[in-house]
């Protein structure tokens, strides 16, 4: 019988599958089919699990739509410890952790979304805490509201001055006016409240996202740094403890009294609003000193009452105190006195407390 022996050379190799199968087999002896592909060691201590967020969907979106990542170059995410991250937070982000932040900067609307009025709130407590101003809650600014949420005992929210806060506007004067200019600037630190600082006030509250009604209240103190405890208004602030009502009767008592242009008081005379301003103030009313003054600071009104103002002019050049059926009382002119006279021409309008 012959013998056929196939060279060496073409002779069949084993398939990837005979090697690999025996390495696959089970401990129970079973046998995984099928192609197998290995990835050496060294290969596989490369591959990371993707970070995750602490809060999905908490807000780490920026104004461009997309979620930031934990790139230092793009991060909106940061590693601040092994164990936590920081989610940066700027205009445009959306989300639970803007109402952390909204929450505990205070005196806003807190709905997750980080719009033009959060922005001002940011960059108001950076100034205020010695923090750079770039209106961005990174890791400083998240320490100084008290810690990234989850990675510390948050202690509680910043809290006001426990003092009052007192209002100015249009009209005021003294210590609290020339605080407000000197944090506004721009303006001459007068200590009164005149047009120049009505205008730069009501700039301040539109590039801030406040409500533009050109009064220092307490979200504009706020915005401006703060309220200035331990410093009173010269004169107190606008009051109505007292009445129109009395007004009338109070200013009886000063007729015949010269007139004297910038008088303000019975010894010294009255000019026009002299007289008002001194007769408000001693019914328990403040209003401002001059005639136009007056005009912008009360409210406007089409049924007056005796005790409301009357104006001419506008701005206004004079005013008295009405006294009904076309009646009022004024200082009317160098060389007159104070008297009841009848209103001579159409007034610009009247003003009122009430």
């Amino acid at each position: 019988m012959t013998t056929i022996t196939t060279p060496r050379h073409r002779k069949p190799r084993p398939g990837l599958s005979a090697k690999v199968a025996p390495a696959i087999t089970s401990r129970k002896g079973l046998v995984v089919t099928g192609t197998l592909l290995s990835v050496p060691a060294t290969a596989a201590s490369l591959v990371q699990a993707a970070p995750s967020y602490a809060d999905p969907g908490s807000g780490t979106t920026g104004a461009s739509g997309q979620r930031n990542t934990a790139s230092a170059s793009t991060s909106g995410v940061r590693a601040a410890s092994p164990s936590t991250t920081v989610v940066y937070l700027r205009y445009g982000s959306t989300g639970s952790y803007v109402k952390t932040a909204q929450q505990r900067l205070g005196g806003l609307t807190v709905d997750g979304i980080f719009g033009t009025q959060t922005l001002a709130k940011v960059k108001s407590f950076q100034r205020t805490h010695g923090l750079a101003v770039d209106g961005i809650v990174g890791p400083r600014t998240w320490q100084a509201l008290g810690g990234f949420p989850g990675s510390a005992p948050t202690p509680p929210p910043p809290t006001t001055p426990s003092c009052q806060v007192n209002v100015i506007r249009y009209g005021s004067t003294g210590s609290l006016v020339s605080s407000a200019q000197g944090k506004l600037g721009g303006i001459a630190v007068d200590g009164v409240f005149g047009a120049a600082t009505l205008s730069r006030v009501k700039s301040f509250q539109s590039s801030h996202g406040l409500a533009v009604d050109g009064i220092v209240g307490p979200q504009t103190w706020q915005a401006l740094g703060g309220y200035p405890c331990g410093t009173t208004p010269t004169p107190p602030p606008p009051t109505s403890g007292g009445s129109t009502s009395t007004v009338v009767s109070i200013a009886e008592k000063y007729l015949g009294v010269p007139y004297v242009w910038g008088g303000s008081s019975p010894s010294q005379g009255f000019d026009c609003s002299g007289l008002t301003s001194y007769v408000y103030k001693q019914a328990g009313m403040y209003i401002p000193r001059t005639a136009s003054q007056q005009q912008a600071y009360m409210k406007r009104t089409y049924s007056p009452q005796p005790g409301d103002l009357v104006f001419f002019g506008s701005p206004a050049y004079h005013v008295g105190i009405y006294l009904g059926n076309n009646m009022m009382i004024a200082a009317p002119k160098p060389g007159d006195v104070v008297k009841k006279q009848s209103i001579w021409t159409t007034p610009t309008g009247y003003g009122t407390l009430r």
